[in-house]
């Protein structure tokens, strides 16, 4: 006789729990690292910035009677993929947006100039640019500093006014020992609502969310060459045929392509913020599952990801057909020849050690077919950005991983028994074409 699923929940929740104990930092490790963190207290000639995008006033019309404007800024040139990037939220339908969206930067040069755009969010075509401005930052701006930046639409004509407040230190301790700038943080995130997917699925919310977080430090890790990535696997039946020079292989791509562009689309119902702390994460991925559901056992819940240049990009996956169609990695990246990482994710608190929360992260993509020996460079880019989470980054051979899967899997067809699976004859061929 098969266990029951609540013995299935035990079974993973003990496994899981197992498995982080031994990775996680010792007291001695964590000084060290403490004591690295304080080895240098000597100021350098470089500064560090904590700059507030308040708001604008008085933009230009991007659409008939208003615009949807947000803020993008650059340390560099906007074409070269190694500047540093900040992008706001967008606010809907107004020429006066309130942002108060935060950048912290590290080692930043004297004199370096800030490129800052203003643009449009269109949700048919390409965004409209709706002019731009620029800000020294140098010695100058130490201490705090309000700043009414006037917007140019062209060299002899401008419209409306950025506010940005800027508060400047040296740097000092472990960032003075930098060889460049970098950010500090906190990454910015967007949540995009997908009603009709929700509904697809089955479950009895109509919800379905995609979740793209702009993580900071990934070409500081990672590098800037494409060619270091991890390439589509050449080895994997269902990546040739995605990725193949074939009227098919186009025709998977655009339509991975085109959901990409559905499931992560911008409108009123997104959620933009910052997240700060872990417990920030765990309330944006399961804030309201908890509300609904507080005893949930998080260690169930499993996401698929893809992380590329422009940030990470994931969704929850599970038994439902849908959740399990659009939830592929080659989906997330967009069509992507290559990634810098992808896989599977567990988010949860481990009550056995003060209540953490704990990333167990793993590599598990067909598709790409992530190194596992870039598994230390994907923990370290999660601490970067999340200093007090938890994080275990393991190989999807791990036999503890496996199985985890097993156990989950078993657990999810038992729920999703009991579920119906709506239009699955319609979309079962195109499952199987991304299928990770």
């Amino acid at each position: 006789m098969s266990p029951s699923p609540k013995k299935m929940l035990a079974s993973i929740h003990d496994k899981i729990s197992s498995l982080v104990h031994p990775h996680r930092e010792t007291p001695n490790q964590a000084q060290t690292t403490i004591s690295n963190a304080t080895a240098s207290l000597t100021p350098s000639n470089n500064w560090d910035y904590t700059i507030t995008f308040i708001g604008a006033k008085d933009l230009a019309r991007g659409d008939i009677l208003s615009s949807d404007p947000y803020l993008e800024a650059y340390l560099g040139s906007p074409d070269d993929p190694t500047s540093l990037v900040f992008i706001t939220g967008v606010q809907w339908v107004t020429l006066n947006p309130k942002w108060d969206a935060t950048w912290e930067l590290v080692n930043v040069p004297e004199d370096t100039m800030m490129e800052i755009f203003v643009k449009d969010k269109d949700r048919m075509k390409e965004d409209t640019d709706l002019g731009k401005t620029s800000l020294l930052l140098n010695g100058k701006l130490e201490g705090t500093r309000e700043h009414v930046l006037d917007i140019w639409r062209s060299e002899s004509r401008k419209r409306g006014q950025v506010f940005i407040k800027t508060v400047a230190t040296r740097t000092t301790g472990q960032a003075a020992q930098l060889t460049h700038p970098s950010t500090k943080g906190p990454a910015q995130f967007s949540r995009h609502t997908s009603y009709a997917a929700g509904m697809l699925t089955g479950e009895k919310k109509f919800e379905f969310y995609t979740y793209r977080i702009r993580l900071y430090h990934v070409l500081d890790i990672f590098g800037p060459d494409v060619n270091g990535y991890q390439h589509w696997n050449v080895d994997y039946d269902a990546a040739k045929r995605i990725f193949a020079d074939t009227l098919e292989g186009g025709n998977i791509r655009n339509a991975l392509h085109s959901q990409h562009s559905y499931l992560y689309r911008h409108d009123k119902s997104c959620q933009y913020g910052a997240l700060v702390r872990a417990d920030d994460l765990g309330r944006l991925l399961h804030g309201q599952r908890l509300i609904e559901n507080p005893s949930q056992d998080l260690k169930m819940v499993v996401f698929t990801y893809s992380i590329i240049p422009k940030g990470l990009y994931f969704s929850e996956t599970g038994a439902a057909f849908f959740q399990d169609f659009m939830s592929k990695h080659a989906m997330h990246a967009n069509r992507a020849p290559e990634v810098v990482y992808s896989g599977e994710f567990r988010l949860f608190r481990d009550e056995h050690h003060n209540g953490d929360w704990t990333l167990l992260i793993d590599n598990n993509s067909g598709t790409y077919a992530p190194k596992k020996e870039d598994l230390p460079k994907l923990r370290e880019l999660f601490e970067r950005n999340f200093p007090d989470l938890v994080v275990v980054a393991l190989d999807h051979e791990d036999p503890y991983l496996k199985d985890i899967r097993q156990a989950t899997k078993k657990a999810e067809e038992e729920q999703a028994a009991q579920r119906s699976q709506p239009l699955l004859s319609l979309f079962g061929n195109m499952s199987s074409v991304s299928d990770d």
